[in-house]
């Protein structure tokens, strides 16, 4: 048995205030009370015995009856033996030990006769039977309904924990039983009398599982929200394999030392916890049928958020009921936003946008950071001349703010707000009310200035709609925007480098590379003359020129730029900092990228461990990173044919950018297409076509354009699907299939091809992957000449971008050998040449 299991097995039998198990050895029959045949002790506690007793009728079985100890029946005793007894008797659920009957020994001991639940704890059982994590939610999901019944009936349980969580297995279905009411408490009046000042100063439950509120001295202020928070408890140990405070550290102090944990320290993220568990974490990933990475993996995203929410300190912010924890939990298993998630603006934020998307997106946006603007970019940096007088130049400043602010007020009020007004627009969305703005922009204001500041801000909002008529749109207002500010302020303002780092950023998205890195590089250039080298607006923008250089396929660039920049970051922010994340993550991206795929991994794994760093941080482009991240780390995986860990990393990167960003989003349409790629490699055509390439590919010609290099993207994978489809079918004999699946896979192909080199030039990665693609469907079709052609030419090129020890280049040099192999070469000379 794993050591840590066995602790904690331990700490609960071990607890301050002992509580009955239904586990226990037997003992030698003691009688009968009442009319039951008592045949064994099945658990005793500070107060009672349980046995397991012989029922004659009026039916025949085997039930536990429950009887305080004898010399231990004071007042305060049976007021807490009595309210446990009424509190089941109100209780009729499927997953709660049910009551019997009630009565008293000859020698007047109160006891009462319930259901002999034969059982395990369900941390053991699921142990045991190695339950996949999905497996562990649902039968957790009848724990909260049983849950949910007894607060409905007005009673709380106070002392949830594995060991009164009972698994029974009947058949091949596992049914999980509340046991234990023994310190439960009735929210109705009558019953809470009889038991609250039994308790005062006293420590009752067990700390592992113990709610802060109970923890304090008195513990007279319960409510079920005290259950919700042991269930998070016990989700946290099924998920992790360990608890949140570790039993040791917990006991080894004084009862108020102990208080102090449970009231004040914040639990550890379950895959924080998982990762200090050294070898043990092996063995707690294996009885989850499933291997450490992945385990790792999955509790580092929504997952752990579930029971985090269920166990926050403040009770208000915990899940209001039972039912709403369960609900949460149906949410994650169906692939639906949590009500769970790091309380951080941004969060909050990004789960409107997915709940209200068509108007309040971007409405709200305009409104915020219009209004915003008008302290922050109406400093224009004006100043009056050496000669004026410092409070001149302060007055002028103030009325010009003033003003600004004015315009800007009725700019929004008369322009914005009033487009919003169903009744004046009742067709009212995003791109109509910012299209209505921008249509009304000319000529409206008398100060350039302010246009210029609004222009910005209408410029990054239509940038982040990501499609190419949005980004059209970006582009006219941000290069207006520069024009005015330029004019006016000079290439050195701070404002005018905002906008020029916009308007890089919006050349990145519509794949005008060139454009973005002399824009980034003006940028950088400015900041670093005004602000300083290592200003953290300076850095930002070298971090998105190095994602340029990423995207332009300066794989050399990029690296030596994002090792310098982590070093930096590493100093100004910290090993853990939010940017030092971004950078380390765009670092990972290049490794991957340059073949490196060790280094990468270590380092998106780096990422992958502080992902709820980056859930907790209000930086806008935090999520972005996040995206980044999971397609980067699921590219890798197939990279390493690792096609079930990149399927999951895909899945959850698709589930968060459809519900933050919509489907149209050009981060949501990359990881459709991520996910296509990996059912080609695991062979499921249909799934690949159907579900995500085809669909993609008619949202991204409609919303980003034919030669967008994301639309280029799905047409190549497509391409490599048809493909697949014609080696398979010539595989099983079938060659007309084989021809029809060849020729819609040169289509695809070609293409892409045409686009990328159109687009990203002869010797960008994308267009060689294409050239390469190409290559290996002419072989396919039996066209060897060709073929040999397009490896050539393919493995010329990757040499000389790539290098000779990438794998991709290593890849081609192979399939080209085997035609030479199949006497093939004399078919070019070249190739002898090259060989």
């Amino acid at each position: 048995m794993n050591d840590n299991i066995k602790n904690r097995k331990d700490s609960n039998s071990n607890s301050i205030r002992p509580t009955v198990s239904y586990q226990g050895s037997s003992k030698e029959p003691v009688g009968k009370i009442g009319p039951y045949k008592l045949l064994n002790i099945l658990g005793e506690g500070g107060f009672s015995i349980v046995y397991l007793a012989e029922q004659d009728r009026p039916v025949k079985r085997l039930v536990a009856l429950k009887v305080i100890k004898p010399g231990m029946d004071t007042k305060q005793v049976i007021a807490r033996f009595e309210a446990e007894r009424q509190a089941l008797a109100l209780l009729n659920h499927p997953n709660i030990a049910a009551v019997y009957d009630a009565g008293a020994t000859e020698t007047g001991l109160p006891y009462f006769v319930m259901e002999n639940v034969k059982g395990e704890p369900i941390t053991q059982h699921c142990d045991r039977h190695k339950l996949r994590i999905e497996e562990r939610l649902e039968l957790f999901l009848q724990v909260c309904d049983a849950v949910q019944h007894a607060h409905q009936k007005g009673i709380i349980h106070r002392d949830i924990k594995p060991s009164n969580i009972l698994v029974s297995v009947d058949g091949e279905k596992a049914a999980p039983r509340i046991i234990d009411f023994g310190i439960s408490r009735a929210i109705t009046r009558s019953l809470s009398e009889r038991t609250l000042y039994t308790e005062q100063g006293q420590f009752v439950g067990t700390p592992e599982y113990m709610s802060p509120e109970q923890a304090e001295m008195g513990a007279q202020d319960i409510d079920t929200r005290s259950d919700i928070y042991s269930l998070g408890v016990v989700l946290y140990e099924l998920l992790a394999g360990t608890l949140p405070f570790d039993p040791d550290t917990l006991r080894e102090g004084s009862i108020e030392q102990i208080r102090q944990i449970i009231r004040q320290q914040e639990p550890k993220r379950p895959s924080t916890r998982l990762t200090s568990m050294g070898e043990d974490a092996g063995k707690i990933a294996e009885n989850r049928n499933i291997d450490l990475g992945n385990l790792r993996r999955r509790l580092n995203r929504e997952l752990e958020w579930i029971p985090l929410k269920a166990m926050r300190k403040d009770r208000t912010r915990r899940y209001r009921s039972a039912s709403e924890f369960a609900d949460d939990i149906r949410n994650y298993l169906n692939g639906r936003p949590l009500i769970a998630g790091p309380e951080s603006t941004a969060y909050r934020l990004k789960k409107m946008v997915q709940r209200n998307r068509t108007l309040i997106t971007g409405i709200s946006a305009v409104l915020i950071v219009l209004i915003a603007g008008i302290i922050g970019t109406t400093n224009f940096a004006i100043r009056a001349s050496k000669a004026q007088k410092e409070a001149e130049a302060a007055r002028l400043e103030s009325d010009h703010q003033a003003k600004a602010a004015q315009l800007i007020s009725d700019f929004l009020r008369e322009d914005l707000l009033e487009s919003m007004d169903p009744y004046v627009n009742k067709n009212a969305d995003v791109r109509t009310v910012l299209d209505n703005a921008s249509s009304k922009l000319e000529g409206k204001f008398n100060d350039p200035l302010v246009e210029a500041m609004i222009r910005y801000s209408l410029g990054k909002i239509y940038r982040n709609l990501g499609t190419i008529t949005a980004l059209d749109r970006a582009e006219k207002h941000l290069l207006e925007a520069n024009r005015i500010q330029q004019e006016i302020l000079g290439s050195k303002n701070k404002n005018t480098l905002n906008t020029m780092e916009a308007l890089a950023s919006v050349y990145m998205r519509m794949g005008f590379y060139e454009s973005a890195e002399i824009f980034y590089n003006k940028t950088i250039e400015g900041r670093a003359e005004i602000l300083g080298g290592n200003a953290p607006e300076t850095l930002s923008a070298m971090n998105e020129l190095g994602i340029a250089y990423l995207s332009w396929g300066k794989y050399k660039q990029a690296g030596e730029l994002y090792e310098k920049l982590l070093d930096i970051s590493k100093k100004e922010f910290g090993e853990d900092g939010v940017f030092t994340l971004f950078v380390t993550g765009n670092l990972a991206t290049v490794y991957r990228f340059q073949g490196h795929y060790e280094q990468s991994e270590q380092l998106y794994l780096k990422v992958q461990e502080n992902m709820g760093v980056l859930f907790d941080n209000d930086d806008p482009d935090a999520l972005y990173y996040v995206l980044y991240t999971l397609n980067g780390m699921g590219m890798l995986y197939i990279a390493n044919e690792n096609y079930q860990d990149a399927k999951y990393l895909f899945e959850d990167a698709l589930r968060i950018a459809t519900s933050v960003l919509g489907e149209g989003h050009p981060d949501t349409l990359s990881s459709k297409n991520g996910l296509g790629l990996v059912h080609i490699a695991l062979e499921d055509y249909e799934t690949a076509e159907n579900d995500y390439l085809r669909p993609a590919l008619e949202t991204e010609r409609l919303e980003l354009g034919s030669d967008n290099p994301v639309t280029l993207t799905t047409l190549h994978y497509l391409g490599w699907l048809e493909l697949n489809r014609g080696i398979y079918q010539e595989e099983i004999g079938n060659a007309e299939q084989a021809q029809t699946y060849y020729k819609n896979a040169e289509e695809y192909l070609i293409e892409a091809y045409s686009g990328r080199q159109r687009i990203l030039g002869l010797e960008h990665p994308a267009t060689l992957e294409s050239e390469n693609g190409l290559a290996i469907l002419y072989e396919a079709m039996g066209r060897y000449q060709e073929a040999v052609q397009y490896f050539q030419d393919t493995i010329k090129k990757r040499k000389l971008i790539l290098g000779s020890d990438h794998p991709f280049t290593i890849s081609s040099e192979e399939q080209l050998q085997e035609l030479v192999d199949m006497g093939y070469a004399e078919l070019n000379p070249q190739v002898e040449e090259h060989d």
